[in-house]
């Protein structure tokens, strides 16, 4: 499998996980964005973030995974050992920063849909959304309590 097949598998992956902020909170704006309120750990690190019970389906766990390495984020793929760009240069609605202590990643699918997560690096909180073409952003919940959790980097991680 090439680099490319990774990275769609983990960008299709990612898109059937799109969508919730706080577990049970209602649905969000578009242009609502979140701040650590606790201080961020910018350091090297592997961010996993389990969100069991997405979208109301129960035993469906959508996980997310991002590399802290030298102040910045990439996506992690466990299955190649890999720290990647989830964005080519260029493309368009497509985006994965830290900003105020908030891991935001945000893409929008040929049809239409646009995903977007905001990981909280100073309480290790989630937040998933969702805005299908033609419709506003919604959160998409989880279950309730669900973190993220901070790992050292895996021995022999790639760097893409």
């Amino acid at each position: 499998m090439n680099r490319m097949a990774a990275i769609m598998i983990a960008v299709g992956t990612a898109l059937a996980a799109c969508g919730a902020a706080e577990p049970g909170e209602a649905a969000a704006e578009s242009s609502q964005t979140i701040s650590s309120a606790a201080p961020a750990d910018l350091s090297d690190a592997l961010i996993t973030c389990a969100m069991p019970d997405y979208d109301g389906k129960q035993g469906l766990t959508v996980t997310e995974r991002f590399i802290l390495i030298e102040g910045q984020v990439k996506r992690y793929s466990d299955f190649r050992n890999e720290a990647f760009d989830l964005c080519e240069v260029g493309q368009e609605d497509c985006g994965l920063e830290i900003e105020n202590g908030v891991i935001r990643m945000h893409w929008t699918s040929r049809n239409g849909t646009r995903s977007r997560y905001d990981v909280d690096l100073g309480k290790l909180d989630i937040a998933s959304y969702k805005t299908a073409a033609g419709e506003a952003e919604r959160s998409v919940p989880f279950r309730e309590g669900a973190k993220c959790e901070r790992e050292p980097l895996p021995e022999g991680l790639k760097v893409m």
